[in-house]
């Protein structure tokens, strides 16, 4: 998706607007309609300037205006190993960066500065209120195993002239002997270490104690299958390095299988719950008149190469997802694709997002013959976005008819969907 200055500033402004803090914006969750939403310069000309005075928003309500209390600091509670501390986040003198004051438990106090990384800003939450989110805390694994706390703090992009940047990125703290520290990203995926300044991604999951994993990357191949790579961050607690590269995906590696195969089913399943295939041309459009006095609706030609008609969508479908999905797919959308003059159409439909939920994990998995089920859990948040816990993800299962030679690229072929629900819900 090509970036743009009033698209990046629409989102900041949109968030300001509902008085949540940047930590909570989602740089995987962008649609045409976001973009389609950027479309005054004044409107981004004033984001912009909020956004570089990181200071209370101003909130206008018809004909009276609220001013919310300006973030000053939060503190939170961190553990490494068997020892315990808080760390007090606040704005540095400059507004520009963090102070990091941590005291252990013998109430000894230290300090640690953070700067954002060149062509990004500190995300600083837009009032007191939401405080908690100017950093957050991914806590050791809940397996029992000695696993440190990481401190993530997520920058926000702030050169739009360089659209090869990514919206958001993030950097990990812990404590090392004694002393907070950052943790040294490490790329191993050219055969040899090299330093990163930052990791291009704020979206991770926790997959294994030690382990974490950002959504997988997902393309299409010229026969118009999807292609999906896992990257991974393996943490290593004792001298606090962190090296990225991407795991090979077979049968021999089910956990990753399993993150492949349920993303590659969402991408599929996103067009018939979240959003609509691409149309590239709002100006191409068909109205089809209601029936028992319903309003008309208005159907959008699809920009589809993979597509030209419904019985190619499904068949394309069909190619993933069970004959019973697949009927359910097509029936609930509010998408409603239709063949129109012979050619491809959707409504402009969005199921829904549900916020409250977050990422998914999978715990484990059994095998029964060619099926395979992957057991999962969710994040859980309030409606004001703070961490509640864990709910049940549901199964994710599936049919394995071959596996390829494992690759660092996989083929999302194989195998066939009988069991998924969309991650936002539904």
């Amino acid at each position: 998706m090509k970036k743009s200055k009033c698209t990046v500033l629409a989102l900041i402004c949109a968030a300001a607007l509902s008085a949540v803090g940047c930590s909570s914006y989602d740089p995987n969750v962008l649609s045409d309609e976001t973009e389609a939403a950027a479309s005054s310069e004044t409107s981004a000309t004033a984001a912009e300037n909020m956004v570089k005075s990181n200071s209370a928003v101003l909130l206008t309500n018809s004909t009276e205006e609220l001013m919310t209390e300006p973030f000053s600091s939060y503190t939170y509670d961190f553990a490494v190993y068997d020892s315990n501390y808080m760390i007090t986040v606040t704005p540095d003198e400059t507004g520009a960066g963090l102070t990091l004051t941590v005291e252990d438990n013998s109430f000894g106090f230290s300090t640690f500065t953070v700067s954002p990384p060149a062509d990004y800003i500190v995300c600083l939450p837009y009032s007191q209120e939401y405080a908690s989110t100017v950093c957050s805390v991914i806590k050791g694994a809940e397996s029992g195993e000695n696993v440190p706390d990481l401190l993530k703090i997520d920058f926000y992009l702030n050169n739009f002239e360089d659209e090869s940047l990514p919206y958001t990125v993030s950097r990990l703290y812990s404590i090392l002997d004694n002393r907070l520290v950052e943790v040294e990203v490490y790329d191993d995926t050219e055969g040899k270490l090299e330093r990163m300044d930052y990791i291009p991604e704020s979206y991770l999951y926790r997959t294994e104690a030690l382990k974490f994993m950002p959504a997988p990357e997902i393309t299409v191949n010229e026969s118009g299958a999807l292609d999906v790579r896992v990257k991974t961050y393996a943490l290593n607690p004792h001298d606090m390095t962190m090296t990225m590269g991407y795991e090979k995906i077979g049968e021999d590696n089910m956990l990753y299988y399993g993150y492949m195969a349920h993303a590659a089913a969402g991408e599929i399943y996103k067009y018939f719950k979240t959003t609509s295939l691409n149309v590239s041309d709002y100006e191409n459009y068909v109205e089809v008149p209601g029936e028992n006095g319903e309003d008309s609706r208005y159907f959008f030609k699809v920009d589809d190469p993979r597509f030209s008609d419904v019985d190619g969508l499904r068949e394309y479908v069909s190619g993933m997802f069970s004959e019973k999905l697949v009927d359910s797919m097509f029936m609930n959308a509010p998408q409603m694709y239709r063949d129109i003059d012979g050619e491809l159409y959707t409504i402009l439909g969005d199921g829904g997002f549900d916020f409250t939920l977050g990422k998914l994990t999978i715990t484990g998995w059994e095998v029964n013959g060619n099926e395979i089920t992957y057991h999962t859990k969710q994040e859980k948040f309030s409606e004001e976005g703070n961490f509640t816990g864990y709910a049940d993800g549901g199964d994710f299962v599936i049919n394995v008819d071959f596996f390829f030679e494992s690759a660092e690229v996989y083929t999302a072929e194989g195998f066939t969907v009988t069991k998924y629900r969309y991650p936002s819900g539904g």
